[in-house]
């Protein structure tokens, strides 16, 4: 924070006033070194608490910079891999549900019986969650075939007048070159025909462009059934797609149903790996922990690189669908997007309720309860990885749950009427009799 700002002088000037507000309230209570310590343990938290809420709304309206990003908790809960963090990743996005609504097939034909069928017959078996995709562009496939027609027959009029202009120019150079009236005759001849094959391929090209352009309805829906039939030949595991798999160099080419055996694959390695670690094998030297961390986010990693992958193959048959213009999908905010904004909010009003000492009490249990739930989502266990920009090596207890505990430790005390807006609110319900020393 640059001190020079107006902003930055008014909050070290708070900073200033709350530390003397701290000493007056220690003073009020007997110079007291619980009062004093609990009071200053509840300023820090609620400080900690309010400018973290500060810099991630300032990130989220700031928007990306090439220093920065907006606040998104996505990548955190991610790798989470306790209790709540599967829940938590459901609420950005459910890769899981994407790849059994859009990779896998919806009947059981193997690739070869698959490859022989017509391609009206493979666009019907496109899963449902994709073709209606393409069915909603049905307008738009219409215009991209009719632009196409209208296109090939400006291109048939070109090519006509390019050849009857080149079978002009050449009986010019031929007449010119000609020494006798025979030759004349034969280098005329010679243009005619060219002339007459151009007007006649030129008027096939134009007749069938038209028909199209007259029936583009038909295009369109051409468009749509081979949109169809190319991605459901991926599902059936006929027409592979270029993709990077872990511990291979550069892109391999593999199908939908090779896809799912690799993630199967990756999912049984970590079952194994996780069986081992609850057997108590290996837990000696960590070395088995690391392992299983390392299955579990490669799992994870897997299944929402196929789900993106297929969301990316998605979009490009829409492209061409559409003219080769991409497709503007509407915004859609997950849950997860408006939790990200409610924690934003939170974090700034509960510490500032924690910094005015207003219904202190209840903002300690209801930060330390957040604090829980931060910690059930990725907890310090050893066989865990380490969350995303963790200082130190914590095995078991992080600066979450040792902030929970001074949390639910202040809220054992009154220390909103030693220095807060407490003494204010609950002056009529109940009567402080002040600190009292310790027996």
């Amino acid at each position: 924070m640059n001190l020079s700002t107006p902003l930055a002088a008014i909050v070290y000037a708070g900073l200033v006033g709350t530390l003397i507000a701290l000493v007056v309230a220690t003073a009020t209570n007997k110079w007291s070194p619980r009062v004093f310590f609990l009071l200053a343990l509840r300023l820090a938290i609620g400080w900690h608490f309010m400018f973290e809420g500060f810099h991630k709304i300032h990130s989220y309206y700031k928007g990306p910079t090439e220093t920065s990003r907006p606040f998104s908790s996505e990548m955190y809960f991610k790798v989470a891999p306790g209790p709540l963090g599967e829940k938590m990743r459901k609420e950005f996005s459910d890769p899981g549900a994407e790849i059994a609504a859009k990779v896998k097939a919806p009947k059981d034909i193997s690739p070869a019986d698959f490859k022989k069928l017509k391609v009206e017959e493979q666009a019907a078996e496109c899963p449902e969650a994709v073709a209606k995709q393409f069915d909603a562009l049905e307008e738009n496939a219409r215009a991209t075939a009719k632009a196409a027609a209208e296109s090939e027959l400006k291109a048939a009029t070109a090519a006509e007048a390019k050849a009857v202009k080149d079978a002009t120019d050449a009986e010019a150079k031929a007449t010119k070159d000609a020494k006798i009236d025979e030759e004349k005759a034969a280098a005329k001849k010679t243009a005619d025909a060219a002339r007459t094959k151009a007007k006649t391929d030129g008027d096939k090209a134009r007749a069938a462009a038209q028909k199209r352009i007259e029936s583009f309805e038909t295009g369109g829906a051409e468009l749509i059934a081979d949109a169809k039939a190319a991605y459901a030949r991926w599902v059936y595991g006929v027409d592979p797609r270029s993709t990077q798999v872990k511990f291979i160099t550069g892109d391999v080419f593999l199908t939908a149903p090779q896809r799912l055996d690799h993630l199967a694959w990756v999912r049984n390695q970590a079952n194994v790996a996780e069986e081992r670690q609850a057997d108590g094998l290996g837990n000696g030297t960590g070395t088995d922990a690391k392992r299983v961390a390392e299955y579990r986010t490669s799992a994870i990693t897997a299944e929402a690189d196929l789900a993106r992958d297929t969301n990316t193959f998605v979009a490009e048959l829409k492209k061409d669908l559409n003219g080769g213009k991409t497709v503007e999908e509407p915004p859609v905010s997950s849950r997860g997007q408006f939790m990200d904004r409610f924690t934003m909010w939170f974090l700034v009003v509960v510490g500032a309720f924690l910094m005015c000492g207003l219904f202190t009490r209840v903002a300690c249990v209801v930060a330390a309860g957040f604090l829980v739930m931060t910690y059930l989502a990725h907890p310090a266990f050893p066989w865990y990885p380490l969350p995303p920009n963790t200082e130190g090596n914590p095995v078991f207890i992080n600066k979450n749950v040792i902030e929970a505990l001074a949390l639910l430790a202040l809220a054992c005390y009154p220390t909103g009427r030693w220095l807060g807006l407490d003494a204010l609110v609950l002056r009529p319900l109940c009567k402080y009799k002040g600190e009292q020393p310790v027996a």
